[in-house]
């Protein structure tokens, strides 16, 4: 697993948990990270052979780390490797192919077109021997401007995983967040435009105008914070919106909700929504990206065209009036999820694909 990524994010989660149930396979697996980041650290944790170095986005320019990567290369006898991010596949690319790698997947997660320029082409073409986008969507969106460069039989789509036997033994802290019996909400993401969490201030809006008792709560860190703080206190909603920072115990945190809003401009894959579905929990989200191969009809929650919020704030509104509504979604979202995401099949395809 290569993945030079120096915060925690989904395309990160996704690389450590491809190490542990792959080493649960018996797989001899070893991660190459930046040193000191979130995934260095998880990986010394879980007795995750890593090797860790200062990767920066330039780095494939340099020809001495090229060659240090190649040395690990082959001295680990690496056959396949995971490549994560753009400035990876050119990195981490040229190194294996230089260590005459057998498999160079490259693993699209996100679903933003991929720019036409020759060292793109030449990367995807003549370096990664494989290419797999984590949704249809994503896979939509790769071919997009490189229509002429790869055909449709050339990215492959395997979703991602949960290793629901992991899942299922965390323990619950129990927590609650009610103070008035009001209904709980909640969003858990990097705190970033992209996450669309200013939405979520017109959604309060919408809620405190119909009367509804409610609190929402914004799970996470990042570059919005300060402009989503100064729009709760600009829209006089600190009784109903807080900010609560990282979370580190996500399950017990959903455990805790009623309803998971979900307001993302585009997702690979929503991890944090398929979270939530597992555990029981109703979710309305945006009609966008790959949310539809994940909320596939009206049985497992809402999805809201965008940017409408008024139909956004309908269907939270309904799901508060009952909880028997949000019982019967949330365990048919939780029985989709399971049918459809478990690592084990997963792990499956991808020995499939690789041979």
């Amino acid at each position: 697993m290569f993945n030079s990524t120096r915060f925690w994010g989904g395309g990160e989660k996704s690389h450590f948990e491809y190490a542990l149930n792959f080493k649960r396979r018996n797989y001899n697996v070893l991660v190459i990270t930046s040193q000191d980041s979130p995934l260095h650290k998880k990986c010394l944790e879980h007795n995750i052979h890593v090797y860790a170095l200062h990767i920066g986005n330039s780095s494939f320019l340099n020809p001495f780390k090229v060659e240090r990567i190649r040395k690990v290369l082959v001295e680990h006898e690496i056959d396949t490797i995971f490549l994560n991010s753009s400035p990876d596949l050119k990195l981490g690319g040229f190194a294996s192919k230089k260590a005459s790698v057998e498999n160079i997947v490259y693993m699209r997660a996100l679903a933003v077109p991929i720019k036409n320029r020759l060292l793109n082409r030449y990367l995807l073409k003549k370096v990664a021997t494989h290419i797999v986008a984590n949704s249809n969507d994503t896979k939509r969106t790769v071919l997009e401007k490189l229509s002429k460069t790869l055909k449709d039989e050339d990215v492959h789509v395997i979703y991602r995983g949960i290793n629901f036997e992991e899942w299922d033994s965390r323990e619950i802290t129990p927590t609650s967040w009610k103070t008035n019996d009001e209904v709980i909400i909640g969003n858990v993401g990097r705190l970033v435009p992209q996450k669309g969490q200013t939405f979520l201030i017109d959604l309060a809006n919408k809620l405190r105008k119909k009367g509804l008792k409610f609190k929402l709560l914004i799970a996470g860190i990042g570059q919005e914070e300060r402009k989503l703080k100064n729009l709760i206190a600009k829209n006089n909603l600190t009784q109903h919106v807080e900010l609560i920072g990282f979370l580190s115990d996500v399950k017990s945190f959903l455990n805790s909700i009623d309803i998971f809003v979900f307001p993302s401009l585009w997702e690979g894959f929503g991890n944090a929504m398929v979270e939530a579905m597992l555990e029981q929990k109703p979710v309305v989200a945006f009609n966008l990206t790959s949310n539809p191969e994940i909320v596939v009809d009206e049985s497992v929650g809402f999805l809201v065209d965008y940017p409408n919020i008024e139909e956004f704030s309908k269907h939270v509104y309904e799901l508060s009036q009952s909880a028997a509504l949000r019982k019967a979604i949330g365990e048919k979202a939780s029985k989709l999820i399971r049918s459809k995401f478990d690592f084990d099949s997963i792990i499956d395809a991808w020995e499939k694909l690789l041979g």
